[in-house]
């Protein structure tokens, strides 16, 4: 039972959970587990239900992959998949391949236009920073339809219960599967807004001790966490200039500090121990979610983390020849009442982050 302040605080952060789970020596979750979480919205309070994925491990490594805004499921991101597996090659039948559904958990996403003149003032601001008569208004537009379900505090909240959930489920399959916590090899992959919440719940199971994935305390130690295409600096930009506006900021981890950081417990003894071996960031030069806007890369848009390993794409390839270009593509993602189409064609794409760096997410991943 938790006392005291913390227990005032992480009350305050969370949503209230049931069914979570016990502590690692305390058994596994069953097949297809239900986990519950009781959340509030504009309609009241909701329970919602939320399928743990669990498998047992061919051997001692697994990955995560957590996409970006969308309303994807089970069956989803098939391609992405297909080129996860190509890249690890004849490691893949040795890895155990998690993706973190959790649109199911975000069925008020669809009330966007509720929010009014609050994603109006984050689209103003986005625009204001990008400051490009070219590109600003119109990237600003489609950046706002990633970028808004950050400005609803209960979704950011039902989110990262439910990814803190799959990461437990991932630890204690590892556990159930004969490798020990410090032993398991762990990675995640995340893309888009996907970069946001892996950064804020990574942040959070760092802090408090009762999720049992703290890396002195419990062991629990990623080698590998990749960003692709991270809005994570852009939603700190502009949370910031929002200031007040935005909803429950105290709970943003993404705006704490006086720089993004990689998270870590401090010890007893005063020793930091960071949760993360090893953190990429992976963008390309025409991806402005990445924070790059036709080749120029903005610092207050590019998540610059102290001891990350950054990679840029050039993404020539693509034949996107002018600003305008790059504009209409983005205008052209765009859909009414859904979230933006992301092709191939695109700088965003998901699938060409994994295929153009595969020698390298291999030799990080396999290590």
């Amino acid at each position: 039972m938790k006392k005291g302040r913390e227990a005032l605080d992480e009350d305050e952060a969370e949503g209230d959970v049931e069914n979570f789970g016990a502590e690692h020596d305390g058994g596994v979750l069953a097949k297809d587990s239900n986990w519950r979480l009781n959340t509030e919205n504009q309609s009241g309070r909701r329970a919602v239900t939320f399928t743990l994925q669990t498998q047992t491990w061919p051997a001692k490594r697994a990955i995560l992959l957590v996409h970006g805004v969308g309303n994807a499921a089970a069956g989803d991101y098939t391609q992405l998949l297909a080129e996860v597996k190509a890249m690890l090659g004849t490691e893949a039948d040795a890895t155990a391949i998690y993706q973190l559904w959790y649109d199911q958990v975000n069925d008020w996403f669809k009330a966007k236009t509720d929010l009014g003149n609050l994603l109006g003032d984050a689209v103003h601001a986005l625009s204001r920073q990008i400051n490009d008569s070219d590109l600003g208004e119109s990237l600003a537009e489609v950046m706002g339809d990633v970028l808004w379900p950050v400005l609803l505090a209960d979704a950011r909240a039902a989110v990262r219960e439910a990814y803190m959930a799959q990461l437990k489920q991932m630890v204690v399959d590892g556990i159930a599967s004969g490798v020990a916590a410090r032993r398991q090899k762990l990675s995640i992959i995340c893309h888009s807004l996907g970069c946001f919440h892996t950064y804020e719940a990574l942040h959070h199971i760092a802090r408090f001790p009762s999720h049992a994935l703290q890396p002195a305390t419990h062991e629990v130690r990623f080698d590998n966490v990749i960003f692709m295409a991270s809005p994570v600096q852009i939603i700190r930009t502009v949370a910031n200039a929002m200031g007040s506006l935005v909803p429950n900021k105290r709970w943003l981890y993404c705006v704490q500090g006086d720089q993004l950081s990689i998270p870590s417990e401090t010890t007893l003894t005063g020793l930091q121990v960071p949760s993360v071996r090893r953190w990429v960031s992976i963008t390309g030069d025409l991806d402005p979610v990445g924070g790059h806007f036709f080749r120029n890369r903005a610092p207050w848009g590019y998540m610059e983390v102290p001891g990350q390993i950054s990679r840029f794409d050039k993404q020539t390839a693509l034949n996107i020849a002018s600003k305008q270009e790059l504009a209409k593509l983005f205008r052209e993602s765009r859909r009414d009442k859904l979230p933006p189409l992301v092709t191939a064609n695109n700088p965003h794409s998901w699938e060409n982050y994994v295929r153009l760096n595969a020698p390298e997410l291999k030799q990080w991943i396999t290590a």
